[in-house]
């Protein structure tokens, strides 16, 4: 564990303590239970790398399981602080999250999804102890924009069945500037810590993007950045080693990407570089349909990326249920510019799990808290 100093007094004298912090650790959410999911925590500096050998499970059992309350219906994983929300059932209104706290190991009832957050396709984005969600587009309907935290619900009194503090949803005041038929495609943070930013493309032309936009959670306000899409997909994260952003290019890549300014609408895409070597995507024929892979931070250009595959001789048909038929390839790796400013990888670990997986529209899902 890290050590942080405090003061604490000792009758008349001010004493300096070390204060500890607690050790982050990679959490995984997996469908790799017959009866709904599992959250599996892994220490990270037990990680060796066994590319070679498979691993038949995990060593330790999961920290939590979660039984499905409708079979063969997906959860929505996202991470907010130390808490990871849960929708148990993202098709049902009346079916509350769970709020996981990894450094309490609590399990408490979160707030009811908002109807608009039940298409399974919703986008978070955490910040400043707020998240933020937007749907994607759903029955032609237009996309919303909500944020969700942990705020006082106006109940003071002692004997009031409501709590003083809950987690609660509202509408953000300036709705999203989508068409109803643009997909988000990725979707970062700006280092100021409250600038959100998204990029979309039209459904009908999918290589065409409709452009990037932010949103300043500060002052609920959009701005129009130009035509043109960050390189990465899905959620992006900030390395300031690398003073750029960092994310999963769709071919099977790490790329980085200049960040872009808050205040510019500058029409320029911001440069951009790739790393050489695939660290997703590897053989194409043990790759499962719907599956995505997920990335995590780990802070100081260290990251970790895991991916679903087919076992190898393992027919796609056959991969699912109790079989143990997918494998679930969890790297480690950092990050960082060479002399000739080429992005390159360093310190790559990777670890192979022999896992079984019972749905096929869920991919995994790895957190660093």
């Amino acid at each position: 564990m890290s050590k942080r100093e405090h003061w604490q007094h000792d009758g008349d004298r001010a004493v300096r303590r070390p204060r500890l912090v607690p050790k982050k650790h990679l959490y995984l959410a997996l469908d790799d239970w017959d009866k709904g999911f599992s959250i599996h925590k892994i220490d990270a500096d037990t990680l060796q790398d066994t590319c070679t050998d498979l691993q038949f499970g995990f060593p330790d059992p999961a920290v939590l399981r979660l039984s499905a309350p409708v079979h063969g219906l997906h959860m929505a994983f996202t991470a907010l602080g130390s808490n990871i929300l849960i929708a148990t059932n993202p098709r049902c209104r009346l079916t509350p999250a769970l709020v996981y706290d990894t450094e309490t190991a609590g399990l408490t009832i979160g707030p009811r999804l908002a109807l608009t957050l039940l298409a399974s396709n919703a986008i978070t984005v955490a910040a400043g102890g707020t998240l933020y969600a937007l749907t994607c587009h759903h029955f032609n309907e237009q996309h919303a924009f909500l944020a969700m935290s942990w705020a006082a619900t106006g109940s003071d009194e002692v004997w009031s069945p409501r709590p003083s503090m809950d987690w609660s949803w509202k509408s953000v005041p300036s709705p999203p500037p989508f068409d109803m038929d643009d997909e988000i495609t990725s979707r970062v943070l700006h280092p100021d810590g409250h600038t959100i930013f998204m990029s979309a493309r039209e459904t009908h032309y999918p290589y065409l993007p409709s452009g990037t936009f932010s949103f300043d959670t500060k002052h609920s306000e959009w701005r129009f950045h130009g035509e043109w899409a960050l390189p990465f997909e899905g959620q992006g994260y900030f390395d300031s080693e690398l003073d750029a952003w960092v994310g999963l290019h769709k071919d099977g890549y790490i790329c980085s990407c200049q960040v872009a300014s808050r205040s510019s609408t500058n029409t320029v895409e911001p440069e951009w570089k790739m790393v050489k070597e695939k660290l997703f995507l590897k053989v194409p024929e043990r790759q499962l349909k719907l599956a995505r892979a997920s990335l995590a931070y780990m802070g100081d250009s260290n990251f970790c990326i895991v991916e679903h595959v087919l076992c190898e001789g393992v027919e796609y048909e056959r991969a699912f249920g109790d079989r143990e038929g997918c494998l679930l390839h969890m790297s480690t790796f950092g990050l960082k510019y060479d002399h000739r400013g080429e992005l390159r990888i360093t310190r790559h670990l990777t670890n192979s799990y022999v896992v079984s997986k019972h749905l096929t529209t869920f991919s995994p899902v790895v957190f660093w808290m």
